[in-house]
């Protein structure tokens, strides 16, 4: 067949229209009908993929502006309680510091900032469960000691904080590290979390439509698409661990290429997910490119890949019952790649495949549906487990993200039903006219759920209710004292232990611990840095060796020195002496 021949065909309005012949499955004729993509209604601008195009990009731009604009940022998991409490003065060292948390954690980094300016980062550190133990040198001076931790949460996000114990008296010069800005770090976490979620979703996803739902179908455009999407995944997987250990060690980004920033980024739990989630975007690639049955074998293993990389790791995953939530987000990833991984496929097929739309889009629906049930089932479960009452939708940050996410997903839903139940049974009718709607409403769907994975995004930012739970109980919970002195024993129960009114509960003892009968306690507290005179109140005998104090009203959060004035008798009185550290 000679080069220039033509033929007459005709389009799908009949009317006619003169085009060269092609071999059929040539790369020319591949392009010539893949061009349609650009070509809408003769300006390339003008098609709903760019417009989604531009859309990503101003919501990128927007995502950025939100994380450098925002507050600040807190971990998942959070302090309960520090032994000695932060701004205890002690008589001697202690040779342990405990710090129990909320949830189990890993210790990365440890730092002692002693009385007199010396930085020690030596320390011996234990774990169990749910609580650390620092031991602390012998050698230590008189004054405060600011004692700094860094640790990883089950999770995978850093916790940091400092505190201050004082031996003998307290040094005035003691003061806590100054938090330094981690926004630009959170900002590159942010944008390679969804170039992240990118790849597992629309790439991933992707290949799985292209082997199982469509696999006679010539998409080479999508192909080479897809392919690109799950490079910049693996790509974003790797770049998002040195970004892990950044923020893990609290360090500035100039020491990215550190080996000790990507060694804290891998023992993370996110390192393992980024592990899982290359070797299935590996995988997807590989489906792409290969022939036979072995690329349906390949995009399902890769498929099974993000459900393992999602359950590894994140603040779901970490929520007890491990046994049942992270099937549950298995099974969440693994549903939201197959229905987001079929947007961009689809959308090609309408466009090239008319003819075929209907048969595959049948073919999609038929697993979709079922996708669509887990999705919605596996999602309300997590978030029942975080949020754990309505009123926390509302009231945290959390909260505020997970309702625009359903917002955004319930018109995702919308949009999928006016398909199936009205523009899909169309394209028999008016094959022309539905199929141009179905483009628009899947180019709608493929914005929609980009802004999906964009919010979600900032959950990594955000602590989940059930974390906050634990802390304001923690803060609710009483403050205790211990003070001895050769010849008593005294316990002390301030409740609930933070600024504002507070009840005190004391409990008199012998040093052998048995319960020490007494004519009359006095309480006496002040703070005479702050200029604050001492506070004086009696208590009152509630039974046995307890004495009570009520309404006591604390004004100001951390260390008061506490004196006890005890009458044992008409001739024998005695005096106790300690610190109470009030929480703000």
């Amino acid at each position: 067949m000679r080069k220039g021949c033509r033929q007459v065909d005709r389009d799908s309005n009949g009317r006619q229209e003169r085009r060269r012949l092609q071999i059929p499955g040539s790369s020319a004729e591949t392009s010539g009908a893949e061009n349609t993509l650009t070509k809408g209604n003769g300006d390339a601008s003008r098609h709903p993929l760019a417009s989604v195009v531009r859309l990503a990009a101003a919501l990128i731009c927007l995502g950025l502006a939100m994380l450098a604009g925002g507050g600040q940022a807190f971990a998942h998991a959070a302090l309960v309680e520090s032994v000695p409490a932060d701004g205890a003065v002690l008589q001697v060292r202690p040779a342990i510091v405990h710090l129990r948390f909320n949830e189990p954690v890993s210790p990365l980094v440890v730092r002692l900032i002693d009385a007199r300016g010396g930085i020690r980062e030596d320390l011996s550190v234990m774990m169990h469960d749910h609580s650390i133990g620092i031991a602390i040198p012998e050698n230590l001076p008189s004054g405060s000691h600011i004692l700094s931790y860094r640790v990883t949460s089950a999770d995978g996000h850093p916790v940091a904080g400092s505190m201050i114990f004082s031996i003998g008296h307290i040094s005035t010069s003691a003061d806590k590290p100054a938090e330094t800005s981690e926004r630009p770090i959170h900002s590159l976490l942010w944008l390679a979390r969804l170039v992240f979620y990118l790849g597992a979703f629309v790439g991933a996803g992707g290949a799985l439509f292209v082997t199982w739902v469509a696999p006679s179908l010539r998409l080479l455009l999508v192909g080479r698409v897809l392919r690109g999407f799950l490079a910049a995944g693996i790509a974003a997987a790797i770049v998002s661990i040195g970004l892990q250990g950044l923020d893990a060690l609290g360090r500035p980004f100039v020491d990215f290429p550190s080996g000790a920033v990507w060694l804290a980024g891998l023992a993370t739990a996110f390192g393992t997910s980024a592990i899982l989630a290359s070797t299935a975007f590996a995988l997807a690639f590989a489906s792409l490119l290969a022939r036979g049955g072995s690329r349906r074998a390949l995009s399902l293993a890769a498929l099974a890949g993000v459900g393992l990389a999602f359950a590894a790791s994140g603040h779901a995953s970490a929520a007890t019952p491990q046994w049942l939530m992270r099937p549950v987000m298995f099974l969440h990833a693994v549903a939201v790649a197959y229905w987001v991984g079929a947007l961009l496929p689809l959308a090609v097929v309408v466009r090239r495949f008319p003819s075929q739309a209907q048969p595959v889009i049948r073919r999609f629906s038929g697993v979709a549906v079922a996708a669509v049930a887990v999705l919605t089932a596996t999602g309300l479960m997590l978030a029942y487990v975080q949020v754990e009452a309505p009123k926390n939708l509302f009231d945290t940050d959390y909260g505020l993200v997970l309702l625009a996410k359903l917002i955004l997903v319930a018109a995702l839903l919308a949009l999928a039903s006016v398909n199936r139940v009205l523009l899909t049974p169309g394209l028999e009718v008016s094959r022309d006219k539905s199929r141009h709607r179905l483009g628009r409403t899947i180019a709608i769907e493929i914005g929609l759920a980009a802004l999906v994975l964009m919010v979600v995004g900032l959950w990594r930012f955000t602590p989940p209710p059930r974390a906050l739970e634990t802390s304001r109980a923690a803060a609710a919970s009483p403050v205790s004292l211990h003070i001895h002195m050769p010849s008593i024993m005294a316990g002390l129960m301030v409740s609930p232990g933070h600024v504002g009114s507070s009840q005190v509960r004391i409990a008199l003892s012998s040093p052998a611990s048995r319960p020490l009968d007494a004519k009359g306690v006095t309480l006496i507290l002040s703070r005479p840095a702050d200029g604050i005179e001492p506070i004086e109140r009696s208590a009152r005998k509630v039974g046995g060796n307890a004495w009570q104090v009520d309404n006591l009203v604390l004004p100001l959060a951390g260390p008061w020195q506490i004196r006890l004035e005890v009458l044992i008798s008409d001739f024998d009185k005695t005096s106790l002496e300690g610190t109470l550290v009030v929480r703000p």
